[in-house]
């Protein structure tokens, strides 16, 4: 026998086991015992076995003699794992070998389990219907396992065309989004160049003042475009009230002036892009002790993104005497925000807004708002400190020791106050007033 040789033809549907033993005697026996159940192929040598493991019917199974001539059966083992389209054949060695190294070095190179001869039919069909079992169930695993792995590719393909159409809307929305911001914005600058121009300085500087609170940068650009906005109300001002300072203005105006935040909400809800934002433009002009407009909101009830705003607009505003009639110095202006700090202004937004000012003006703040259990010996007072029941606690111009910082925290806790510290930057030496 030169080729592996077909036991059962045909169309035959069942599993088919390939039996490689030089002798003809031994091939018979398992044939006889296998033919009932399964397709039986068989090969007289190791070069037979391989050819036969690579053509069709492929094998399910290999039942391997171990002492051949020219080839042994560790060797045919060898050269099938090598190959793509065998090295997932199990194979079984049945030989007359039945020492236990054989054995060991059988299965260490690969072989699923181990027969010794003589053999035993009933014992040859179980093994070999286990190991058929498993075969096809490692087949099965397979082929899910490719169904879902093209499946995993299609719906990836899916999803990446789905993120490219997704990214190509938001793009086209993005750029709607702005431009309904430009054209916006140019309607402002109708009403007067220096409308627009304080509105783009008050949104940069926003921004800076948001990310410096730790707000993300998805929440800074909302401050931002609210800032950017946040006059859009003035459009339906009148020429005079435009170019008078709030200062000079009289009553009649004041009432005018005051409906413009809420003026310029009313317009950013219509538009759906904008209308998030439409609260921040509506209480700009809250003040943190509630005596502000429209609605007279105190505190962290004004959303934060407004009561930075309302700090940053009055300093730009201060610098260009729209507040006060004459404009101000960056040094002059700060002081007057500070002066708000507590009253008109978000503290905390003050205290982010201060680095910025000087970092403008290229000057030294003279003074920094500090809480009493952070003042250091020797720091100076610039500001009376007060109860909030209206006694003096400690003057101006007082030198700070360890034992004044610890009586004003021990107020603090008696109180369940926090009291704000006005200091020089600078401690004072020793000795000196």
């Amino acid at each position: 026998m030169n080729t592996a040789t077909d036991i059962q033809a045909g169309n035959d549907a069942r599993q088919t086991v390939l039996i490689v033993d030089d002798e003809p005697a031994n091939l018979a026996v398992l044939t006889q015992i296998l033919q009932g159940q399964y397709r039986v192929r068989a090969a007289r040598s190791g070069e037979q076995a391989l050819r036969a493991a690579t053509t069709s019917p492929r094998p399910d199974l290999v039942l391997l003699d171990i002492m051949m001539p020219d080839m042994d059966g560790y060797t045919v083992l060898g050269e099938l794992r090598k190959h793509p389209e065998a090295k997932v054949i199990p194979v079984l060695f049945v030989t007359a070998l039945s020492d236990e190294v054989s054995e060991e070095r059988g299965l260490e190179l690969g072989a699923v389990d181990y027969l010794t001869k003589p053999v035993k039919p009933a014992i040859v069909l179980a093994r070999v219907r286990l190991h058929l079992e498993l075969k096809a169930a490692h087949d099965a695993l397979a082929s899910q396992n490719s169904l879902l792995e093209a499946r995993v590719a299609e719906r990836t393909q899916a999803l990446k065309q789905a993120l490219e159409k997704t990214e190509s809307a938001h793009a086209a929305l993005k750029k709607t989004y702005f431009g309904t911001l430009l054209a916006i914005g140019a309607l402002a600058e109708l009403r007067g160049g220096s409308v627009g121009e304080h509105s783009r300085r008050v949104a940069d500087l926003s921004r800076q003042v948001a990310l410096q609170m730790g707000l993300s940068n998805v929440e800074a650009q909302d401050v931002f475009v609210a800032a950017l906005l946040h006059d859009i109300g003035k459009i339906g001002f009148p020429d005079s009230l435009m170019d008078t300072p709030v200062s000079a203005m009289t009553q009649q105006q004041l009432a005018i002036y005051r409906q413009h935040p809420a003026a310029g909400a009313e317009a950013l809800k219509k538009i759906e892009a904008l209308s998030a934002i439409a609260a921040v433009v509506r209480h700009h002009h809250e003040y943190f002790n509630g005596t502000g407009f429209p609605n007279g909101l105190s505190g962290l009830n004004i959303p934060l993104g407004a009561r930075i705003i309302g700090a940053v607009s009055d300093y730009d505003a201060l610098k260009l005497g729209r507040l006060t009639g004459q404009p101000l110095s960056v040094k002059q202006s700060w002081t007057r925000i500070l002066e708000g700090r507590g009253t008109r202004y978000d503290p905390q937004v003050v205290d982010k807004l201060a680095a910025i000012a000087a970092q403008e003006g290229q000057f030294e703040i003279d003074e920094i708002p500090i809480a009493a259990q952070h003042i250091q010996e020797g720091m100076l007072l610039t500001r009376d400190v007060s109860h909030p029941d209206g006694y003096l606690l400690l003057s101006k111009n007082t030198v700070m020791t360890r034992t004044l910082i610890d009586q004003l925290v021990t107020v603090e806790k008696q109180a369940g106050i926090d009291l704000t510290c006005f200091v020089t930057r600078e401690r004072v030496k020793a000795g000196n007033p």
